[in-house]
């Protein structure tokens, strides 16, 4: 880049999990060019999170507007430089027809000739984290450890979160995270999480909240039933209640998932369960997180189904594997 763009404005992933790692590539653009307007293209949905900007948070509802007729609506926009953090076609096809003079993005899948600078991975992908993936669009010599994740959470704004629910939270309670969008190669077995939560109450009696979507309500149900001390609250938050009832939670343990992206942004302490995923690529930047994982010679395969059929990858990680980890971490915010 030749001069200090002005405007610069970045398409963010469209995972949940994803977005909240791309927070720390946005405090780096945030950092470098301070006197820079720096907006931010958000899936539709996700344009009420708290994320690092500086300008306009834009919606994009891919049902509602076509990639390239977005593009266009930039075009009068002024801006000096997009950033195209999403791999696709179609997001590339965006920065192509908004004219931007610098369209910065990685290369594949047909995008080259829409990008002005269209980089190439030194080493194999998916070898290193996402989140220096990201920062190398910048450049390579940022490191992940200085531009963690992180969301702008306030005070006043959790508050009015969690008083819009329409439940009221415990004093003290711990998040479980039953479901992920990806698929069951993500999602550790419910009679664990079940297990789990009668080992964790007897040793410390504190409440269970289970949050997710309603995709999850099924599962929620399962490792709820019987147990007054567990609530199954799948479906009944929004998103941003979800991220404040983290807030307050005493731990997190859940699968790889956005919710435990978001965790790892609050720097709040975690245990996150990985299948079929990589903990390289994606893992959790926190130092109050713990990872388990089984590392089997299989994995990870990034699958969304065990094409062994036996999903062993999560059913060895056994309950007193992670309530392990749970007395310990538990007994630390003592």
């Amino acid at each position: 880049m030749d001069s200090i763009p002005s405007k610069i404005i970045i398409r963010t992933p469209n995972w949940l999990g994803d977005l909240i790692l791309s927070t720390g590539f946005l405090r780096a653009v945030l950092e470098t060019f301070p006197d820079s307007q720096v907006d931010i293209i958000l899936k539709s949905g996700f344009e009420k999170l708290p994320i690092p900007h500086r300008g306009e948070i834009i919606p994009f509802d891919k049902n509602k507007v076509s990639a390239g007729k977005f593009g266009k609506s930039l075009r009068n926009k002024n801006y000096d430089c997009f950033y195209v953090l999403p791999p696709s076609f179609s997001s590339a096809w965006m920065a192509f027809q908004s004219k931007i003079p610098e369209r910065i993005g990685y290369a594949g899948d047909y995008r080259s000739f829409m990008l002005t600078s269209a980089k190439k991975f030194k080493i194999r992908p998916r070898s290193q984290h996402l989140l220096k993936e990201f920062l190398n669009l910048l450049s390579i010599d940022l490191e992940v450890e200085n531009y963690a994740p992180r969301l702008e959470v306030k005070n006043d704004w959790v508050k009015d979160q969690l008083n819009s629910c329409t439940f009221k939270i415990p004093e003290k309670f711990v998040v479980f995270t039953p479901g992920a969008i990806y698929g069951p190669s993500k999602q550790w077995p419910v009679e664990h999480f079940r297990e789990l939560g009668k080992e964790l109450h007897k040793a410390f009696g504190h409440k269970i909240l289970l949050l997710g979507t309603f995709d999850d309500v099924e599962s929620g149900s399962k490792i709820a039933y019987n147990h007054d001390w567990i609530y199954n609250y799948c479906g009944k938050t929004t998103l941003t209640q979800l991220l404040a009832i983290l807030t307050k939670a005493k731990l997190l343990v859940g699968n790889d998932s956005g919710t435990m992206h978001i965790m790892a942004a609050l720097q709040r302490p975690q245990i996150a369960v990985f299948g079929s995923t990589s903990i390289t690529w994606t893992g959790p930047i926190n130092s109050n997180a713990t990872v388990m994982s089984r590392d089997l010679s299989c994995s990870p395969c990034y699958s969304r189904t065990c094409r062994f059929g036996h999903y062993d990858c999560l059913t060895q990680i056994y309950p007193e594997n992670i309530f392990a980890e749970v007395k310990n971490k538990l007994s630390k915010s003592y």
